[in-house]
């Protein structure tokens, strides 16, 4: 694709209804408010998408992308990360983390897609990989959900061939959350590997009893026990308890992550595709956390952190939130007894429901 200008770059935002209501100790919405985008070069369309929990910042992430768009426009569509490096620098003003790296992340995302196509290849055997098989894990085990259903929601997964479920604490009374976690763990026995989020919610007083509490049931990890910024208190937890620690699904790209490497705040690294600039943003962090000898879990963007899990040196296990985007895509995933391999089909592989393509609009040539 070296030399083929990009020709024409289209936006629009898509809210789509969660099957159920989300509550976390840290969110609460109804709804996922997707920021799309997609770039039209040599007869091949690259897609990209950014997610915000709100209409507002969703369309703010639109308005963020359509200015980033100016600099690419006319340009070489193989020029992957000499796009990433001039958006990047583009944001240095504003700042490199926050709405402006979501809008970097769709991009890059849809430069990839594009580069990958125009190459015949699937974008993880583009970026090296093998077509490997991961193991996969199920949740949401909202706060919001009696303990019934979560216990019924996590032995429905198991019937279904996941080994692994993850659910919810962070609650304002850690004990409940303790109490939470034993009834699923008693109904699940050693049948699926449990894995718990505090998605930031306890302080770190409470983190470390409550972790303390959890520490003797086996779990597979326990997430972002307290604010990822208070990187001495994630320390504190992390050396405190055997059970592993995983976090920085929050934090933007290498800057963000190597605080969290340098403190032991966490032997697992999470890296959300969009709070690390797209594929290029989340690959320096697989690289960082290598570097370091620690494994990673992707946040989210199943559809394209599956190729760039399959593509690292050191993948983990991949997250899936169903029913988030089932809507967006043109095809499930494939996933089988609880593993997942990347497609073959050229680019990404999963392309925006007609539905979905039809909210975007071009923007205007500058």
């Amino acid at each position: 694709m070296s030399g083929a200008s990009i020709e024409s770059i289209r936006i629009g935002y898509v809210p789509l209804a969660m099957v159920r209501p989300m509550r976390t100790a840290m969110h609460e919405t109804t709804h996922t408010h997707n920021a799309l985008v997609e770039i039209h070069a040599e007869g091949l369309l690259g897609q990209g998408a950014s997610l915000a929990l709100s209409a507002g910042q969703a369309r703010a992430v639109c308005a963020a992308i359509e200015d980033l768009a100016v600099l690419l426009q006319g340009g070489d569509a193989g020029d992957v990360r000499g796009h990433w490096e001039r958006m990047w620098r583009h944001l240095n003003l504003t700042g490199q983390s926050g709405i402006g790296v979501l809008a970097l992340s769709a991009l890059d995302t849809a430069l990839w897609d594009l580069l990958a196509q125009s190459a015949g290849l699937p974008l993880y055997r583009l970026l090296g990989g093998s077509r490997v098989e991961l193991p996969v894990y199920a949740q949401p085990g909202w706060l919001s959900s009696p303990i019934e259903e979560v216990i019924d929601e996590a032995l429905a997964f198991r019937d279904q061939g996941y080994a692994h479920y993850k659910m919810r604490v962070g609650s304002k009374d850690w004990r409940a959350d303790v109490q939470r976690v034993e009834r699923v763990r008693d109904a699940t026995g050693t049948d699926v590997a449990l894995l718990v989020d505090a998605n930031q919610g306890w302080s770190a007083v409470e983190a470390m009893a409550a972790c303390r509490a959890l520490d003797d049931l086996g779990l597979y990890w326990i997430e972002e026990p307290v604010d990822v910024s208070d990187v001495d208190g994630c320390s504190r937890v992390a050396s405190s308890i055997a059970t592993p620690v995983a976090a920085g699904e929050t934090v933007f790209g290498t800057a963000g992550m190597r605080p969290l490497i340098e403190r032991h705040a966490a032997s697992i690294l999470m890296p959300d595709l969009q709070h690390c600039g797209g594929p290029t943003g989340w690959l320096k962090v697989a690289t960082l956390a290598e570097i370091h000898g620690l494994p990673v879990s992707n946040h989210l963007f199943t559809q394209v952190s599956v190729h760039l899990m399959a593509a690292c040196a050191n993948p983990l296990i991949v997250e899936l939130m169903p029913g988030w985007w089932d809507e967006l895509f043109d095809r499930p995933l494939g996933i089988k007894n609880g593993s997942i391999r990347p497609p073959e089909e050229p680019g990404i592989g999963f392309r925006f429901s007609a539905a979905a393509s039809s909210r975007l609009a071009p923007i205007p040539k500058r």
